[in-house]
């Protein structure tokens, strides 16, 4: 299905689907920052972005979660989940490489158990995507098998064409759903073809040339020369939508607690700290290693799917300087050369 909706109309499909009762989530200006987060009508909503600083996994992940609770009774204990954290909501405006994240994390958090948290959120969000029409030296989107209209993981696409007019594309069948459901707020399509204002993002590297360096390189000077600049405050992975370690606390007294579902980075020194006090990354250089294996071998091997989006904050928000696209460079030039393996 294809419809068309003016940027001025914006507010009244936010106030329609808040009529609904959809919990409506956008980007909107939050001091210097951009970020993704609830809003009460389309005035709100900022599109003069690249992308927003936060992305868009702890809408189905949280920084911090509880799973369960418990209370101690002699010989008895009592265990209460929590109930009601998958809200109807959609999230309007997110860029295509943030929605694409959401089914290459599908894959991880319904591998060798299904994580409800995760997959009640996905059934009950739906996602309305807008094609980016601007891009920063951080892009690598096309480098890593994307583009700034991709409609993977998208429910709904808007692309902007001429004035302020957006062309709407169902791409799911919830999407097409969701369309129906308000379709008195949209226009139909025009009848001639419009140009799409999409950006022009630059392929900086061969994809397939950064695998079969990894596949031969896990030992190479390479990666201590990468991370001498790391500070290993695991900004990247935070930022990063497709970046999935946690850890489990029980945040407790002797005889109730909460047990607590945490974000946690494999940047941080105690990631893999063992109790006997080893390490087996007990350098940057190994953690830093371990980053770019997870999304460019193992991840690969084991979903057959890269686990990054070229979205480039990681680059953008690293108080170092480091660059992950300029790095992925360098290693496919270094694969390229004679008596590596391609």
């Amino acid at each position: 299905m294809e419809k068309r909706l003016n940027k001025k109309d914006f507010d009244n499909f936010i106030t329609s689907l808040r009529g609904k009762g959809y919990k409506t989530i956008a980007p909107k200006k939050d001091n210097n920052l951009i970020v993704l987060d609830e809003v009460q009508g389309g005035g709100e909503i900022s599109l003069d972005h690249v992308i927003t600083n936060n992305s868009i996994k702890e809408f189905f992940f949280p920084k911090t979660e509880k799973v369960l609770s418990y209370r101690m009774e002699k010989n008895n204990v009592q265990i209460e989940e929590p109930e009601d954290f998958a809200v109807k909501s959609v999230i309007f405006g997110s860029r295509p490489c943030d929605a694409f994240s959401l089914p290459v994390m599908d894959k991880v958090f319904n591998w060798d158990c299904s994580d409800k948290f995760w997959v009640q959120r996905r059934e009950a969000v739906t996602i309305v995507t807008i094609a980016c029409d601007k891009c920063d030296t951080y892009c690598f989107c096309t480098s890593v098998g994307l583009a700034p209209d991709a409609k993977g993981g998208s429910d709904v696409l808007f692309t902007k064409i001429s004035g302020d007019d957006y062309v709407v594309e169902t791409v799911t069948e919830k999407g097409e759903s969701l369309i129906k459901e308000f379709e008195g707020v949209f226009s139909d399509p025009l009848s001639e073809a419009s140009d799409r204002q999409v950006a022009t993002v630059e392929k900086k590297f061969e994809i397939e040339k950064v695998k079969s360096w990894l596949d031969e390189n896990f030992v190479h000077t390479v990666w201590t020369d990468f991370s001498l600049k790391c500070i290993g405050c695991g900004a990247c992975t935070f930022v990063c939508p497709t970046c999935h370690c946690f850890d489990i606390v029980d945040e407790c007294t002797m005889t109730k607690g909460d047990r607590v579902k945490n974000w946690d980075g494999c940047q941080f020194k105690m990631f893999t700290m063992h109790t006997s006090g080893h390490n087996p990354r007990s350098t940057q250089g190994e953690r830093w290693r371990q980053r770019i294996m997870h999304k460019f071998k193992y991840y690969v091997e084991k979903f057959d799917s890269i686990l990054c989006v070229g979205c480039g904050r990681c680059s953008r928000v690293c108080p170092a300087d480091m660059n992950i696209s300029e790095m992925l460079e360098i290693i496919a030039t270094e694969a390229s050369q004679p008596g590596n393996k391609e």
